[in-house]
């Protein structure tokens, strides 16, 4: 009967992979690291002594229980005896990173001979944590199932298994980055999150999403942006399978007027320009007035940010406050929930509709060649919130 002598570190079969516990594969100068284990000690008979000098043959088998069921991962080595003492290695490539993420036991057998019990697996200090700059590269099919859900196979997977009411979330991300002085506009490419599906090179394309956000009980996503900025930016055209609620439409534009125009006032559409770097229509606008029809009425002021060509085309215009003077942007609502600044000679009830006449805009109890309802009082400012149907 064979019995093993180990030492701490060949006990605690320190891991020759930092990161352990996530078994995840780490990119070091180009080269891909594996699982590997180091596992020492001393083999002694039955008597206490060491065995016989020579080559014996060690079978490795790990389990995600202390005793009984199937082994998830096994192999077999030669391994050289002298005195009793003995170094073996065993993992590398055929091992599935993902068999550590759960207590694991390692069994192993000597010439036909199993040891009792199973040694559980435990990670040095360092491989409990991930350090700074940590990078999960390496080939991982899509082909992995997690509880009833498929094709969950990815570089970095992560589970909060604590089902509570307290449980916490899968991962959490926080940048305290600052934008760069010199060139506001880099701020496109530092991110909390950063979701980026690349070629594989020159000749392929990607033909995967950069994000997919599923939830089986509650939102799919939520997203919130800072005092003026947007909750979210969106370069190109956006496909909306469902409603939009508390949507409204609004266009970019250009005061074209003599004056300046603020947040509230009613527009006249004059023409259009294209971006000649965003390649984006423009509306040309001037504030309404007698005899002019109303295109809609103004959100807010916009600037012009600088353009970024690589890596994301960034269509700059970001949310201001103060007034719109002549040649500089703004945001014009058509359609939706907006305050606006009712002319003062008017004093609409709540649920009063505004109209257009051909000269001015009148106030009338019910439907007819409207363009808003109003929807509030007037606050101390003299907004009203109206709902613009044209």
């Amino acid at each position: 009967m064979y019995r093993v002598v180990m030492s701490y570190r060949a006990r605690t079969l320190v891991m020759a992979l930092l990161l352990a516990l996530f078994a995840f594969f780490v990119l070091g100068c180009s080269t891909i690291l594996y699982p590997t284990f180091s596992h020492q000690g001393r083999l002694l008979d039955s008597n206490g002594d060491p065995v016989a000098d020579g080559t014996y043959t060690v079978e490795y088998k790990l389990y995600h229980e202390a005793t009984g069921g199937s082994a998830v991962h096994s192999e077999t080595a030669s391994v050289d005896i002298a005195d009793g003492y003995f170094t073996s290695t065993f993992g590398g490539t055929d091992v599935d990173s993902k068999i550590f993420a759960q207590q694991t036991w390692l069994e192993i057998t000597v010439n036909g001979e199993t040891l009792e019990p199973r040694e559980l697996l435990r990670g040095a200090p360092y491989a409990s944590s991930l350090v700074a700059g940590s990078a999960a590269i390496g080939p991982e099919p899509i082909t992995y199932t997690y509880g009833t859900t498929d094709n969950l196979g990815s570089a970095f997977f992560a589970v909060n298994t604590d089902v509570t009411a307290t449980g916490g979330s899968g991962i959490t991300a926080i940048t305290l980055a600052q934008i760069p002085d010199s060139s506001p506009s880099n701020r496109i490419d530092v991110a909390a999150v950063r979701g980026l599906a690349a070629d594989a090179d020159s000749n392929s394309t990607t033909g995967t999403y950069a994000g997919i956000f599923v939830s089986e009980d509650f939102r799919g996503l939520y997203a919130k942006g800072g005092t003026n900025e947007y909750a979210a930016w969106f370069t190109g055209d956006i496909r909306v399978t469902g409603s939009c609620s508390g949507c409204m439409m609004a266009l970019t534009a250009k005061n074209v007027g003599s004056s300046a125009i603020a947040p509230g006032d009613f527009v006249t559409a004059l023409g259009v320009e294209v971006d000649p770097e965003f390649g984006i229509p423009i509306l040309l606008v001037t504030q309404s007035t007698t005899g002019e029809t109303i295109l809609g009425v103004v959100e807010s002021a916009l600037e012009r940010s600088d353009y970024v060509d690589d890596p994301f085309d960034q269509v700059g215009y970001e949310k201001i406050d103060g007034l719109i003077e002549p040649q500089e942007y703004l945001s014009v609502v058509m359609e939706g929930l907006v305050q606006a600044r009712i002319p003062q000679n008017l004093d609409p009830e709540v649920g009063e509709f505004l109209s257009f006449d051909g000269d001015k805009v009148t106030a009338e109890g019910g439907v007819g060649n409207n363009f808003a309802q109003v929807m509030s009082e007037a606050d101390d400012q003299g907004f009203r919130w109206i709902l613009l149907n044209r």
